[in-house]
């Protein structure tokens, strides 16, 4: 079951187990502008959609070219449903702003990473553009 989140309590859900791939290694892909997940969760650029099109054409379809898909697969889906998938399109500076706020949780947890997280980010800044 396909499902494109729009709704604000399922977009806050989406993002909360999305807050847990929000690391080092992530940021590092996201400057790339290469997308990163694991099983269940998974962060898209367009570009990404572009090398499987036959995979990604519900995708294709919806994002533009200044956004990110975040994809949720059971069990890290708002349904319970076994087949559900469930995507959420942010535009860069949305997807951004919530890396920060996460970021910020991060570097509390682990400051000695403060310094790694803060250049990550500006890189990340830099090549969304924003």
């Amino acid at each position: 079951m396909y499902k494109i989140i729009t709704d604000t309590k399922e977009k806050e859900n989406i993002l909360l187990t999305f807050s847990h791939n929000v690391k080092i290694s992530s940021l590092k892909e996201y400057v790339n502008k290469t997308g990163y997940g694991d099983d269940f969760m998974d962060v898209l650029f367009k570009k990404d959609l572009e090398e499987d099109l036959y995979s990604y054409q519900q995708e294709l379809k919806e994002i533009q070219d200044n956004q990110v898909v975040i994809h949720a697969y059971y069990p890290a889906t708002i349904s319970d449903s076994k087949d559900a998938e469930e995507v959420l399109y942010l535009n860069f500076d949305e997807f951004y702003n919530y890396l920060v706020e996460v970021v910020d949780k991060r570097i509390v947890e682990s400051p000695e990473d403060k310094e790694e997280y803060q250049e990550l980010l500006e890189k990340v800044k830099a090549t969304l553009e924003l």
